[in-house]
């Protein structure tokens, strides 16, 4: 009898490290999608910065031939990238930040398998690019969030259709990576995905958006090596008149932020006047006439006001802005006018480089202070201003220029930003696009119900 109990409790224990060991390699095999997209999403955000970059340079090549070919080369651009994406990739349309916060929303499965598919995320890509090598003022920063979401969501696509809370956590994972590996800005994807995006966050989500942050960055790290999205700046707030720039800077920052929310949501809701019907009835003919308005402007503006903003923004941080003191302006116009022609791009860089432009400005309201620390003060106001997300604001500021001794200045300067920009406008940027968002969206949804009873 002892024998007997003897063998039963060895096959109990040996059954319950079986047992152990299945439910183990259950939980890596689950795991490996995650690990799988995560690495993608490092590897296609260095390749969007890459195109990024070589469509920028391709179209100044061109300008540099001639400034009158952008006459040509940015309306035929957004019409061709308007043209594809109808025909081709309807679930491409939008930023991407917009699309991908209603996806968190209950009851949008549908939306997820419209706009978060591998082809809407290659076809996100595609048009962002042709968007950026026409000279139109886009990011590919805000795409990358869409990007990110659908490659997470796709390799994840069995588990999230079972729960939706894993649906939730996968692409908040997703957009956070596409950040953390488009900047080099760990930091910045992590508090993005909170404040931005996880408006009603799961907790639990966190381990997953942590994972694939890693895992995205160290993939991007292997192929392009670290750096900082604006070099590094060697800048610090060292005696008392200095700390006279947080008021100033942030005051400005957060009215020409709120006041530039306004319009952006304005626009996102009608266009004024005959152009509202003219986009709905001849979106592409539109999107040509967009262009043709950015390519005067960048003539005018001896070819500065073309592209992300990237590399003028920059210039600015650096210290050679001295012929860009109209660039603000002329930047946060041309962000307008591209934002209208509905062609897929984000805000994300130029925002950052409109915010450079109106850095310089203030600089001169206080010539007693460092230019460079201005500046930067300047960008990360009118960004929380704008997007009324202070710690994504001073977090992805401070990683891309690596000024972490200015962490202190840079927090307080979003912050009254952020608090005067809530005087101006009433939504966030995000928000608001979101509440107009959804209802096209619903009156989409009835489209294809209604072309899928036809059929």
């Amino acid at each position: 009898m002892q024998d007997f109990l003897s063998r039963r409790t060895k096959r109990q224990k040996m059954n319950r490290q079986l047992r152990y060991l299945y439910l183990s390699a259950a939980q890596w095999r689950r795991q490996v999608p995650v690990w799988i997209a995560a690495i993608l999403i490092g590897a296609v955000a260095y390749i969007f910065a890459l195109g990024s970059h070589l469509s920028h340079d391709l179209f100044y090549q061109a300008y540099a031939c001639s400034p009158y070919w952008s006459l040509l080369i940015t309306p035929a651009g957004l019409a061709l990238a308007i043209w594809i994406m109808h025909r081709f990739f309807p679930g491409s349309t939008g930023g991407g930040i917009p699309q991908s916060i209603a996806a968190l929303e209950p009851g949008m499965e549908k939306l997820r398998e419209y706009c978060f598919t591998l082809r809407a995320a290659f076809g996100k890509v595609l048009l962002t690019l042709i968007g950026i090598s026409s000279g139109a003022t886009f990011g590919y920063e805000g795409p990358i969030v869409q990007v990110g979401a659908a490659i997470k969501y796709s390799l994840n696509r069995k588990a999230a259709l079972r729960h939706e809370g894993a649906a939730r956590s996968f692409i908040l994972a997703g957009a956070a990576a596409g950040v953390a590996a488009a900047f080099n800005a760990p930091l910045a994807g992590i508090v993005f995905a909170i404040e931005d995006m996880g408006r009603t966050f799961d907790m639990r989500a966190s381990s997953t958006i942590l994972l694939s942050v890693i895992v995205a960055g160290l993939t991007t790290f292997a192929i392009h090596g670290n750096y900082n999205y604006f070099g590094v700046v060697q800048v610090a707030m060292d005696n008392s008149q200095t700390w006279l720039a947080i008021p100033v800077c942030g005051a400005i920052g957060g009215l020409i932020g709120g006041l530039a929310c306004r319009v952006m949501l304005a626009l996102s809701q009608r266009l004024p006047g005959p152009l509202h019907g003219w986009r709905a009835s001849h979106p592409i003919r539109f999107a040509a006439g967009c262009g043709l308005v950015l390519a005067v402007i960048g003539i005018a503006s001896d070819g500065s006001t073309f592209g992300t903003g990237y590399f003028r923004a920059r210039d600015i941080i650096e210290g050679h802005g001295a012929a860009l003191h109209d660039y603000g302006v002329l930047k946060l116009i041309t962000m307008f006018v591209s934002h209208i022609s509905a062609v897929p791009g984000g805000m994300f860089a130029p925002s950052l480089a409109v915010g450079a432009g109106f850095g310089l400005n203030m600089s001169q309201l206080l010539p007693f202070l460092p230019q460079t620390m201005v500046v930067l003060l300047g960008m990360v106001g009118f960004f929380a201003g704008m997007t009324r997300a202070p710690m994504t604001g001073f977090v992805i500021v401070m990683e891309m220029t690596d000024t972490s001794a200015m962490i202190i200045p840079l927090m307080a300067t979003a912050l009254v930003a952020a608090t005067v920009s809530r005087l101006i406008t009433r939504r966030a940027l995000y928000e608001g696009q979101v509440r107009l968002f959804l209802p096209q969206w619903q009156a989409k949804v009835r489209q294809i119900d209604q072309s899928d009873a036809r059929t």
